[in-house]
């Protein structure tokens, strides 16, 4: 369960970054996954969603590990 937590972490950092810092390729990426016509902002408040779930696993991982 630890290493899930780990992953889980690790995870939300790595979007809470591309939500952060918007490099341009990674965000071209969310919004393609999104359908491609998302526009930026869209394509920034699925990754604080996706985000904050990750945190809230791993949170939830290592209460229970």
């Amino acid at each position: 369960m630890i290493i899930g937590a780990i992953a889980c972490l690790v995870y939300a950092i790595f979007v809470y970054y591309i939500a952060i810092a918007k490099p341009p390729k990674m965000i071209r990426l969310v919004q393609k996954k999104l359908g491609g016509k998302a526009s930026e902002k869209a394509a920034v408040i699925v990754c604080y969603v996706f985000g904050t779930l990750a945190l809230a696993g791993a949170v939830v991982l290592f209460v229970f590990a």
